[in-house]
């Protein structure tokens, strides 16, 4: 059975695709975005003009800062139709032509993807929760396995397990059962209007990852250390939380920035992530 099926996953993401970009107008998630980009510029090692894979780019957000940021061409693949319409405004409304040129806009299912070739891309991205929608996840790292190109990277991310345990004892005081499934499952529910999402421990995706052939260079959290605010969730946003208001101050956004590259990757540190990230290698 589909973890969420196609009228679903539609359902949800047609409000979710015009006021995502707007979450990040949040300073936790700006934070967030710093600290990604960081690990792109360390890890992904990309040069100008290469191909990079961003699976379930959605409105194509991450697509645009690669080509801006590293030069290279990005193919956005995604299972919402309503995300990549929003990734085609999005483009015709930056009026920048070199920039639509190199950013490809493709519709499929990262669990069965033969739109996707093999051997194809110098470098894979999945940017926040794409890994935590999927019905198999091994399926999807399979596709990116066989998608990248042998000595390339991939970085790939999902929920984090540890965080939503942690989130749903002390935050939302969810009651035992409720506790006992996430914990059986990792899959969690984190409000009615949200589909089911699977969660992750640093070894759940170190293990899957190898399953597909990759070698994991490291696993990091994103944040490890920063929680965020109710807040920090809710569109449109029109209500700061307590630590994104910390975080508008320069000196405290540089001080949390710092520390979190520090500690991020540390063994130990990952499993603290609000969301996981992991670093992968195809020999």
């Amino acid at each position: 059975m589909a973890l969420i099926d196609d009228d679903r996953f539609e359902e949800f993401f047609e409000p979710y695709a015009k006021n995502v970009d707007n979450f990040y107008k949040a300073s936790y998630w700006r934070l967030c975005d710093e600290i990604i980009r960081e690990l792109i510029r360390r890890h992904l090692d990309v040069q100008p003009g290469d191909h990079i894979l961003d699976a379930g780019g959605g409105t194509g957000r991450w697509a645009k800062w690669c080509v801006r940021e590293l030069g290279t061409r990005v193919t956005v693949a995604d299972r919402s139709r309503n995300m990549l319409d929003q990734a085609a405004r999005s483009l015709a409304e930056a009026q920048d032509a070199a920039l639509a040129e190199k950013v490809e806009l493709l519709g499929c299912d990262i669990e069965d993807a033969p739109e996707i070739h093999d051997d194809t891309f110098d470098g894979v991205i999945s940017i926040y929760n794409m890994l935590s929608f999927n019905t198999d996840p091994g399926r999807a790292f399979a596709t990116m396995h066989r998608a990248l190109k042998r000595g390339k990277h991939g970085l790939i991310m999902g929920q984090g397990l540890a965080n939503a345990l942690a989130s749903k004892f002390n935050r939302d005081l969810a009651s035992p059962d409720e506790i006992r499934k996430l914990g059986e499952t990792s899959i969690v529910q984190w409000a009615p209007h949200v589909p089911p999402l699977r969660v992750f421990s640093a070894a759940d995706l170190t293990e899957l990852a190898t399953k597909a052939g990759f070698e994991v260079r490291g696993v990091f959290g994103v944040t490890s250390l920063v929680q965020p605010g109710p807040e920090d969730f809710t569109y449109p946003y029109d209500k700061m939380s307590d630590i994104s208001r910390l975080l508008d101050d320069p000196a405290g956004f540089e001080a949390a920035l710092e520390q979190e590259l520090a500690r991020n990757g540390q063994p130990g540190w990952a499993d603290r992530g609000v969301n996981l990230m992991v670093h992968v290698y195809k020999p």
